[in-house]
């Protein structure tokens, strides 16, 4: 699946690949996502506690793509992706169960608990909803449309070959929420501001992480996967 004579996109598929492409996501959002650098934790944390072991768990199920410099054969982008109701099958939702380590993964929590049980509008079963966790390219590739083309290889591939319907997803950068919305025709459903959030599960409730956070609201997405 080429894009052109300097980068292709294929299926994750490996471990190898698998582990090169979280390196990527644990670089990357720690040097330049506004939320994760705002956590000021370091790669290795961020690879082991967070991107391998997401990677990992959905890697049987072949949503996941990258992007290679032919030349080079470097990984440069990931985007990383599974179904929906397995990984509320894995993971549901417990208002009640103890903070988890990074105050985020509760409020993205929060924000798809939300959207199954109020915005979705239907059944959530197998095979019918994309789940798409993580996007990323390599600052040093920017610009060259890999992420745009990332997301279109998922999108194409989750339509045609395995018969998604929508696709959800959470962004917090205008960049991506311009992808999502505008050429991808997403709908924006629900909008966050991390600055008044405030962490339930922490301190009685009264825990606002985010207080001194200077970047970007976070957004809850729908993509309706048609031809």
């Amino acid at each position: 699946m080429a894009d052109s004579d300097e980068y292709t996109y294929e299926i994750i598929d490996n471990e190898s690949d698998a582990r090169d492409c979280a390196q990527l996501l644990a670089e990357e959002f720690v040097l330049h996502n506004s939320i994760d650098i705002y956590h000021r934790m370091s790669i290795q944390q961020y690879y082991d506690i967070l991107m391998w072991p997401m990677l990992k768990e959905v890697l049987n199920e072949r949503l996941s793509f990258l992007s290679r410099h032919q030349s080079s054969g470097e990984i440069v982008g990931v985007i990383l992706a599974g179904d929906m109701y397995l990984h509320q099958q894995k993971h549901p939702y417990e208002p009640n169960s103890p903070p988890q380590w990074i105050p985020l993964d509760d409020l993205l929590d929060e924000m798809a608990h939300e959207f199954i049980c109020h915005d979705f509008n239907q059944e959530l079963t197998s095979g019918i909803l994309l789940h798409i966790a993580l996007g990323a390219t390599r600052v040093s590739h920017s610009g060259k449309g890999i992420a745009t083309k990332l997301r279109k290889t998922l999108y194409n591939y989750a339509r045609d070959i395995r018969n998604f319907h929508y696709a959800f997803v959470q962004v917090n950068s205008e960049a991506t929420r311009h992808i999502y919305l505008n050429i991808l025709q997403g709908k924006e459903l629900a909008v966050v501001n991390p600055t008044t959030w405030l962490w339930k599960k922490k301190d009685d409730g009264l825990s606002c992480p985010y207080k001194n956070y200077k970047g970007e609201l976070i957004s809850n997405i729908l993509i309706k996967l048609t031809k």
